[in-house]
């Protein structure tokens, strides 16, 4: 594989360059390049197998360089760099024929990982490649996954075979299958093979196995308006009962086998559409880049909400905050995809700082990248919903924080935190267990690894971010609450423990 690497940052460019070389020695890297337009003329002149890019750049962007590398005719696998503030141009750049985006800065894990994708999917797409004119689903497989041309040989033999000519129109249906693409596309092809024999048409099917769909790609029809009454009617109406919520649809209509790569990548990032409409609605382009959306407003006080809940540990309430959420976009209102993404990705963003600053989540175990992928990625209602259950799967209400101490500690820490406002000293705690200070001192270090002072100084710092968050308090009333007299003392160790004042640390989670 061959590969260029397009970034401005010279020493993120070098990274980049000097971790493949490392990781991944088969990979020959064949230019570099600090802006699109010198980016274009590597590409241009090796023609890579992978190119790795940032979208913000000097004298041409990323988008640009893609769009110019596409209208030559050049379509290698692409990476796409990206800052979390920019990530709308990542998920625009699916258009350009990106397979898949890394947050800055970059993780190494993630970037191998991403790399390695990269390459199966490679494998997949030679193994789909025929050695010779086959059929003629490895034909339309070619020119989807871009590994093969429509020559003049290829488009005689299709015309032979098929009766397939330049200007012969096509339906694609797609079937977006989303997590159950493995366990159910055998089953998938066989009902459609039915069906569509049952409507005496022509057609191939390939799987899209990188977005996990199936697609139906249909020939010699009446018409569009004729096959997709029928396939809304019979087909999607009669499997209402089943509970396909896994399952989504949508159509479309060009004209010439070498416009069918063009219309299934116009077409598939409005499969998004589901989420809004339902999935037991068939979303046709071009008539649905018509739709008239309304504003979506995001519900910040379901926000608060859930951060007070998370404060306060009550994990029914959570869910329950959680559904009134999902439900909010479930209303009737015709919201974009893109806005209703957008709102899931600061809920659950919210949720996790929250849940980082009260201890209930392992915050270095989220693989935040992934999380950012389910939400964006979703094209059903009910992946947006699994994307936060997994959260929560991750969230502990109970036992935060406590590790295994010995009873005396954990007795100790009992009272602390029962006492934590009262002013309670290591010297009364000891008194209460029938120990010297000296001896309950040097034990609680060992075992919590921070002396009493420092120990209780964070517990009543945690309470106090608590009350902050899911509060209206003021400071003064927050200083009291936690053991503080003088509020004064409590802001000036809050901000130097916590990095900034209470007033901005309620600012900044609000």
């Amino acid at each position: 594989m061959r590969a260029v690497v397009v970034e401005d940052e010279i020493l993120i460019r070098e990274g980049l360059c000097r971790l493949m070389q490392k990781m991944f020695p088969d990979i020959l890297i064949e230019g570099v390049a600090g802006n699109g337009q010198e980016g274009l003329h590597h590409i241009m002149e090796t023609q890579p197998d992978l190119v790795i890019t940032d979208i913000k750049m000097p004298v041409m962007d990323g988008l640009e360089m893609l769009g110019k590398m596409q209208e030559a005719g050049l379509f290698p696998k692409v990476i796409v760099l990206t800052a979390y503030s920019e990530f709308a141009y990542a998920r625009q750049a699916v258009k350009l024929g990106v397979c898949d985006y890394i947050i800055k800065p970059v993780v190494v894990p993630e970037f191998v990982q991403t790399i390695r994708k990269i390459q199966n999917l490679c494998e997949q797409e030679q193994r789909r490649t025929p050695e010779t004119m086959g059929s003629l689903e490895h034909i339309v497989s070619g020119l989807l996954y871009g590994v093969s041309v429509l020559d003049a040989d290829v488009e005689e033999f299709l015309e032979k075979k098929y009766q397939i000519a330049e200007t012969t129109p096509f339906i694609e249906l797609l079937i977006y299958m989303g997590d159950c693409f493995e366990s159910g596309r055998e089953k998938k092809r066989q009902e459609m093979c039915r069906i569509l024999e049952q409507k005496a048409v022509g057609y191939c099917l390939v799987e899209m196995e990188y977005d996990r769909a199936v697609l139906a790609l249909i020939y010699d029809y009446p018409s569009k308006q004729e096959i997709e009454r029928w396939y809304q009617n019979q087909i999607l109406f009669q499997r209402r009962e089943e509970q396909e919520r896994h399952v989504s649809h949508g159509m479309t209509e060009v004209v010439g086998i070498k416009a069918v790569r063009e219309g299934y990548q116009t077409l598939l990032p409005y499969m998004d559409w589901n989420i809004v409409l339902g999935d037991d609605v068939l979303i046709s382009y071009p008539q649905i880049a018509d739709v008239q959306t309304e504003i979506c407003i995001y519900p910040v006080e379901l926000e608060n909400q859930i951060k007070a809940a998370i404060c306060t540990g009550e994990e029914g309430k959570i869910r329950e905050i959680a559904k009134r959420f999902h439900d909010y976009f479930l209303n009737g209102r015709m919201y974009s995809p893109k806005a209703v993404k957008e709102s899931y990705v600061r809920f659950q963003w919210a949720v996790l700082n929250i849940a980082k600053e009260v201890g209930c989540i392992e915050y270095q175990q989220i693989d935040q990248k992934n999380l950012l992928d389910r939400i964006m990625g979703a094209k059903t209602e009910k992946e947006l919903q699994g994307s936060m259950e997994g959260l929560f799967a991750r969230m502990s209400m109970a036992g935060r924080g406590m590790e295994a101490v010995s009873l005396a500690v954990k007795k100790a820490q009992s009272i602390i935190h029962e006492f934590y406002a009262d002013g309670i000293t290591l010297s009364e705690i000891a008194d209460r267990l029938n120990l010297s200070q000296e001896y309950l001192g040097t034990q609680f270090h060992r075992e919590v690894g921070e002396n009493f002072s420092a120990y209780i100084r964070n517990y009543r710092l945690s309470k106090a971010k608590e009350l902050l968050i899911g509060t209206q308090l003021k400071q003064y009333e927050i200083a009291e609450k936690v053991g503080y007299a003088d509020a004064k003392y409590f802001a000036r160790v809050f901000k130097e423990c916590v990095g900034m004042s209470p007033a901005e640390y309620r600012k900044s989670n609000r």
